[in-house]
């Protein structure tokens, strides 16, 4: 069966909606469209308004949050070790920056402490001006007894003074405390 041109777009035509909206031009139709555009629409304006204020309260509290951490973090005050918490070698130190993050070797000269001798090397080993605040600190050691022995009730203490970066705390007991360690007594 052949279909010509005419009953082909008679069809299409029939199956396509009017392109004309005829319905708004009933009363049931006018009466719609007026319903319609009488409505007062939600206001964009309030939407973004109300997100804002969600998303700028959102950012100050993290920053509250991550600041209260930091600060009950770094609060840690850390006790002075016992003299017996310094290594006999008076040599036994590691310049360390904040966090100990980088750490670096410097002789120490005739009759100099570990904080002076990683001040004047500081700029060296780790290429800037050496930080106002220096620490001496320890770590308690966490090795166990030997085997066949009885545990010791004495502390066991690390063998190097860690000279740790303090500017962030700008306090001993704060500045150890953060890394972990204990603050190392004066040499006597």
């Amino acid at each position: 069966m052949k279909l010509d041109r005419k009953s082909t777009g008679a069809r299409i035509a029939g199956a396509r909606p009017d392109v004309r909206p005829d319905f708004v031009r009933t009363a049931p139709g006018s009466a719609l469209l007026a319903r319609l555009l009488e409505t007062p629409r939600p206001a964009v304006e309030q939407r973004s308004k109300r997100r804002a204020v969600t998303v700028g309260a959102a950012v100050v509290l993290g920053t509250l949050l991550a600041g209260g951490a930091t600060a009950a973090i770094g609060g840690y005050g850390a006790p002075t070790a016992p003299s017996e918490a310094l290594p006999a070698n008076a040599d036994a130190f590691l310049c360390a920056t904040a966090g100990l993050r980088g750490m670096g070797e410097v002789p120490a000269r005739a009759g100099e402490t570990p904080v002076d001798a990683c001040r004047r090397g500081w700029e060296k080993v780790f290429g800037g001006d050496a930080p106002t605040h220096l620490y001496g600190c320890v770590k308690r050691a966490t090795a166990g007894p030997t085997p066949g022995t009885e545990p010791s009730t004495t502390p066991a203490w690390g063998a190097v003074v860690y000279v740790v970066d303090g500017d962030q705390f700008k306090d001993a007991a704060r500045t150890c405390g953060s890394v972990g360690m204990f603050v190392a007594p004066a040499r006597r």
